[in-house]
């Protein structure tokens, strides 16, 4: 849970920068939920190259309903009856710039093992690995 509010406080700052602040609470959450969503697919990506014949196919209707309920997890865990603002003036009080580095990792590393496991995935489809 703490790494979830450091995060929650990183992005809740870069969207207020940003010139979100109105929005800033809940596109947030929208920000930790698709990047989550992004480490799912990734793990199904990878998955598939590394046991081609034993990976389960996902269906979209159960990836929608995953999303959705994490959406409306992190909002009740985040943001219901003002735990944003809690969030916020204890972040405030106990980081200066520590967590920085963090948030920023969190979202480059989904990208970058989403890009692999789809460049994996073309060398399998040419025969290449």
């Amino acid at each position: 849970m703490k790494y979830l509010e450091l995060l929650y406080y990183r992005y809740y700052r870069f969207q207020v920068r940003m010139g979100n602040s109105d929005v800033a609470p809940f596109s947030t959450i929208l920000i930790i939920a698709f990047t989550t969503m992004l480490y799912y697919f990734d793990f199904f990506i990878i998955l598939s190259v590394l046991f081609p014949n034993k990976s389960p196919g996902l269906s979209w209707k159960f990836n929608l309903i995953l999303l959705l309920t994490l959406i409306v997890l992190l909002y009740f865990l985040l943001v219901h009856k003002g735990k944003h603002k809690k969030i916020l003036k204890e972040q405030e009080k106990s980081l200066s710039k520590k967590g920085k580095w963090f948030a920023v990792l969190f979202a480059l590393t989904a990208f970058i093992l989403f890009n692999l496991g789809f460049i994996l995935k073309i060398l399998q489809n040419q025969g290449k690995l």
